[in-house]
């Protein structure tokens, strides 16, 4: 799993959730859209969960740079502020979903194990 976050506290939080028993083997970080990228190359993540808002570039054009390198790597949407065109244009990017941060992470998880196939 590839966890997206340029807040360092906030990318914390998610590390723990997926790391906590959760079914998920490794869990990376990376905090913009470059590392990303070169850590995607490196280590073909199963699912990638980016924040909607970076600097330097932006969640949905970090999701199409991925789907470019990993068309079928399932992807993952966190915005703090849920918008339906937001949403719209994000599935329409080749996002699998859009979660708001502000909402129970637990669905999040869930969603996750769901899509990656962990009872």
């Amino acid at each position: 799993m590839l966890i997206v976050e340029d807040d360092k506290a906030f990318r914390k939080v998610l590390h723990r959730l997926f790391d906590r028993g959760s079914g998920f083997d490794v869990c990376v970080e990376a905090r913009n859209g470059a590392e990303a990228i070169a850590k995607a190359k490196q280590l073909s993540p199963n699912l990638a969960i980016l924040d909607l808002s970076m600097p330097e570039m932006k969640g949905l054009q970090l999701a199409r740079r991925l789907k470019a390198i990993a068309p079928e790597l399932p992807i993952f949407l966190l915005t703090a502020d849920y918008q339906a065109d937001i949403e719209k244009e994000a599935l329409s990017s080749g996002i699998t979903a859009v979660f708001s941060k502000v909402d129970d992470l637990a669905t999040l998880l869930a969603n996750a194990r769901a899509v990656c196939g962990i009872e």
